[in-house]
């Protein structure tokens, strides 16, 4: 067989494979390493977990802590162990003592039950190929099951052994590659894990309704000389350790893309224009909650007199003082003042000694502008109120 193997893999078929697939495979390669180095050269630096792909971290975490533990042979759901193997017995030893060496193993040496009733139904051997196969609870509990029919056993086990699993863990990734759950770095995954976690329910069910485990046995389980290996203890231990090691995997793609460490993907033009918008939103959210606040400030003042009256003498000073036309003992500009003069002559004076120059007259209107603009309407409601 291996001989067989190597003839058909020899050097002169493995060169006429490259010249058939090499014209189409290598220019797809040539692109993928430049987009690559391409993606390299303008990735940004790594940025801290997001929140959001952080939940999804956190479900995997999870996942993975739930079917590592379903994968170890004592947790409370683990199937008891093989009989064969616990016993030393071949697939030809009688079932009498079979079952006479699995009572040492038994509290007080006895046989319970659900041992008696397995007893009973492992006489012949097809009944231990089935228990291979499918386990003791299907050759025990199906009471639609023929012996001469293992697509009956077959159907007995799927639900409940391989669907049931596979479904809770599409589940689990469905919800990790959600993007209103775990974000866009996240999401981006969806297609590729949901697909391959979909292949391996495949792999799982096509393994079970195939696989035959004392035909694909050595010539020495077959002669009764060791005892057989169990596929379905075999796939209790497997099937959620390929589950694990699958959401750690998925848990180290989420990590790299979200992180801007590896895949790095520049965000689409939609995705830009939603970032400002959602910038504006947010901005515009802080305003009105400053101006409701500015508003709540105003209705303080105004509804006590004290800081009423303080107010409206405030801001008739400053019309007074600013707005045209004033006339008495505050008329003018503020920019008229002595003071100001003097420390806007200071001002000057500095930055010419610094090299740089101060147009007076332009800061003057610029700052007039500001104010009228500022105390436009005040002069009027206070001539209204007076």
């Amino acid at each position: 067989m291996s001989q067989t193997v190597l003839s058909l893999f020899s050097w002169g078929t493995a060169k006429s494979l490259l010249l058939f697939f090499g014209p189409a495979l290598l220019p797809r390669a040539i692109n993928y390493y430049r987009s690559l180095r391409v993606q390299l050269a303008h990735r940004p630096p790594p940025r801290p977990l997001p929140s959001q792909a952080n939940h999804a971290l956190n479900v995997l975490f999870g996942a993975i802590v739930l079917f590592l533990t379903l994968s170890v042979p004592i947790n409370p759901h683990a199937p008891a162990p093989n009989i064969f193997a616990q016993t030393g017995s071949r697939i030809t030893t009688p079932t009498d003592v079979i079952f006479a060496r699995l009572a040492r193993y038994r509290p007080d040496h006895t046989l319970t039950e659900y041992d008696k009733l397995l007893r009973s139904k492992l006489t012949s051997t097809a009944a231990r190929k089935v228990y291979l196969r499918f386990g003791p609870e299907a050759l025990v509990s199906c009471q639609y099951c023929d012996l001469e029919d293992t697509t009956s056993y077959l159907l007995h086990y799927l639900p409940f052994n391989s669907a049931v699993p596979h479904l809770l863990h599409l589940f689990i990734i469905g919800l990790v590659t959600s993007a209103s759950f775990a974000g866009a770095d996240a999401a981006r995954w969806r297609t590729w894990l949901t697909f391959a976690a979909i292949l391996i329910a495949i792999a799982d069910f096509s393994i079970m309704a195939a696989f035959d485990p004392l035909a694909a046995a050595s010539a020495a389980v077959r002669a009764g000389q060791i005892p057989p290996s169990s596929l379905f203890h075999s796939m209790n231990l497997l099937r959620p350790l390929t589950l694990a090691l699958f959401d750690v995997v998925s848990a180290a793609l989420i990590y790299i893309s979200a992180t801007h460490r590896f895949f790095y993907r520049p965000p689409s033009q939609a995705d830009q224009i939603e970032q400002l918008v959602t910038g504006a939103v947010a901005a515009l959210n802080n305003v009105t909650s400053k101006l409701h606040g500015v508003s709540v400030a105003r209705n303080a003042v105004v509804r006590d007199k004290t800081l009423k009256a303080r107010d409206d003498w405030y801001w008739r000073t400053a019309v007074a003082m600013e707005g045209p036309g004033s006339s008495g003992a505050g008329a003018g500009s503020i920019w008229e003042d002595e003071e100001v003069v003097r420390a806007m002559s200071r001002a000057m004076n500095e930055r010419r000694g610094a090299g740089r120059g101060l147009d007076m007259a332009q800061l003057g209107v610029n700052a007039g502008e500001y104010v009228d603009g500022i105390t436009k309407g005040l002069e009027d409601a206070s001539d209204q109120a007076t």
